[in-house]
């Protein structure tokens, strides 16, 4: 069974190479999804730890999962994210 990938920027699972992001030769990224990183740099370079943390938990608010998830999810995920490669800093 392979290992599943997440984007090392935003935590988001990457199900196949549809969501994977580009690296600037058009080959996809290994580590990014598309919605973080495009033509080999990130699509917004400016964006800060705790911005990235806001639109993370905003995407989990507008989920279908169980109301008692979702408030797990938004309350670990700046823990995910600080172990994410573009946030180890």
């Amino acid at each position: 069974m392979a290992k599943k990938a997440f984007c090392q920027s935003c935590g988001m699972p990457i199900a196949d190479d549809s969501y994977k992001g580009t690296q600037a030769n058009g080959e996809f990224s290994t580590d990014y999804c598309i919605y973080c990183y495009m033509q080999g740099r990130f699509v917004q370079p400016e964006l800060t730890f705790d911005e990235m943390v806001e639109i993370g938990r905003k995407g989990l608010d507008n989920n279908s999962m169980p109301k008692m998830q979702k408030w797990l999810f938004k309350r670990l995920y700046p823990m995910q994210l600080k172990g994410l490669k573009r946030w180890k800093n």
